[in-house]
């Protein structure tokens, strides 16, 4: 005589088939969840790393202007205006910006980098002019965006705000050495600055470099040496735990002053 299967059999089986069915689901999840932050992490790195490759490979201008030189990149975070600069939003926010400074070919004296680019008319737009006999602020080279992986947010080490601030990688224009220069806490925005000026009755130059003050030390704010701690969050903008702490240490000079800090080390607040 065949003896089928108990209704309380089958349903033990139902049971550690359901709960071995939801522990690998949930593993899995959990897997491409680590793979995708740390996805994140790299390619954010990868970015700053990008940066350097193209400040370090001098750059060739296009549109004839031979009198000029590319000198190396401001990258700016934080940026309340997307780059039609036509509104505010928080894709304008999360959006990292690339610009290439260019400045004047010529010899400079022995003062500071950043000096030296002051003198060379350094900057990240130009204006220009048509046949018409007008014209229009436009950036001074090719605009890179960058926006973070898997919806990750770039943040400040003490907060869970997007980090604010920027970067200028630039070249010695003497000696060809890298310097790495921080505004945190404050950006430039170069967006709103290049829209409102092209929007401005008469028009007019708008030099955001050289003659902003930017580059000046007794202009506040104004970019310095210092290390500067980015802190990658996978949950956007919300609050959790796994902020992992990217750090460019204080006067690199080339991609390797990239560093991912390790968890018991991080900076990050959680």
């Amino acid at each position: 005589m065949k003896k089928g299967f108990t209704l309380i059999e089958v349903a033990l089986f139902l049971a550690v088939t359901g709960i071995l069915f939801v522990g690998v689901t949930v593993g899995v999840q959990n897997s491409i969840y680590q793979q995708r932050f740390n996805d994140s992490v790299q390619n954010f790195v990868e970015f700053l790393r990008g940066v350097y490759g193209e400040v370090a490979n001098v750059q060739s201008l296009s549109g004839g202007r031979s009198e000029k030189a590319v000198y190396g990149k401001l990258v700016t975070f934080g940026q309340s205006y997307k780059q039609d600069g036509e509104t505010e939003t928080d894709e304008g926010q999360t959006t990292v910006y690339t610009y290439s400074v260019i400045g004047d070919i010529g010899s400079t004296g022995s003062g500071s980098v950043l000096q030296s680019l002051t003198d060379l008319g350094a900057d990240v737009t130009f204006y220009e002019s048509s046949e018409l006999g007008t014209g229009k602020i436009v950036p001074a080279g090719i605009v890179q965006t960058y926006t973070p992986k898997w919806s990750a947010a770039i943040q400040a080490a003490d907060s869970y705000e997007p980090f604010v601030g920027a970067l200028l990688i630039v070249r010695n224009p003497s000696s060809g050495v890298v310097y790495t220069y921080v505004l945190e806490g404050e950006t430039i925005e170069v967006n709103r600055l290049i829209f409102e000026a092209n929007a401005a009755v008469g028009g007019g130059g708008v030099n955001i470099l050289s003659n902003s003050g930017f580059l000046n030390s007794s202009h506040t704010p104004h970019f310095e040496k210092a290390e500067v701690d980015f802190c990658v969050n996978p949950y956007g903008e919300d609050e959790g735990v796994l902020r992992r702490n990217v750090r460019i240490v204080s006067g690199s000079r080339n991609a390797s002053g990239i560093e991912i800090v390790p968890d018991d080390e991080s900076k990050c607040i959680r």
